[in-house]
């Protein structure tokens, strides 16, 4: 089955929204860029058992991200995805041939999966960040009603003072194990049905170097609408 231009943009945008917000390490992946990244030889590869300590994405998915980006450079690069007058294309031209091609859409299951785990976890990423900044807001009014109690009384000023930085500490505490409860499993679950979707698109961008292309020119000229 072929995609409409739309339909192929939901699944690429989802993809690089999802990259770009649950890994900053791999944001270039996928997503807007005017330089390629890495060098003629290959794009850089992310230090998977670094992203892995250091984010919600194991290290498999990490690798399995890291072949998708070697595939998706090396058709982007593929000279014969390149035809004489690409650099003056317009965003509509590119649009018009883009549909042209035969783009076959991801499973429909995979597509819907990998939507709902993106909205899930910005869901609940969104949440705990409010109720950070919630959490952050009543602690910096203690904070400031201590500074004025030490300055009436420094025995109570350093009391208050005490009692709020031991409030922050345990504030941090539960904001770390929820996020851990929450917004981390959803990260992965997000990511892992991410490289679902990958999975299914990416060998069409590798078996077809000027469908590859023509997605480099709409990143590069910041074409939208797609």
């Amino acid at each position: 089955m072929r995609s409409s231009i739309s339909g192929f943009a939901v699944i690429g945008f989802v993809a690089a929204l999802a990259l770009v917000q649950a890994a900053p390490s791999r944001a270039g992946m996928f997503g807007p860029s005017t330089k390629p990244s890495g060098t003629a030889a290959g794009p850089d590869h992310a230090d998977c058992d670094v992203v892995a300590a250091a984010s919600g994405m194991d290290k498999a998915t990490c690798e399995s991200l890291n072949q998708a980006e070697a595939s998706y450079y090396a058709a982007q690069h593929d000279p014969a995805g390149a035809r004489p007058g690409d650099d003056e294309m317009t965003c509509d031209r590119i649009k018009a041939e883009l549909t042209s091609q035969p783009v076959s859409a991801p499973p429909a299951e995979h597509a819907a999966d990998a939507q709902a785990a993106a909205t899930d976890f910005r869901t609940k990423q969104a949440a705990l960040q409010a109720k950070t900044a919630a959490a952050m807001a009543t602690l910096n009014a203690a904070a400031t009603a201590a500074t004025a109690a030490g300055m009436a009384n420094p025995i109570a000023g350093k009391a208050a003072d005490m009692a709020v930085e031991a409030a922050r500490e345990a504030t941090e505490r539960s904001l770390n194990a929820e996020a851990k409860a929450t917004v981390t499993p959803a990260e992965r679950k997000m990511l892992a049905s991410t490289v679902t979707v990958m999975g299914d698109m990416v060998p069409q961008v590798q078996n077809n170097p000027r469908l590859a292309h023509l997605i480099q020119l709409i990143e590069e000229k910041h074409c939208h609408g797609f």
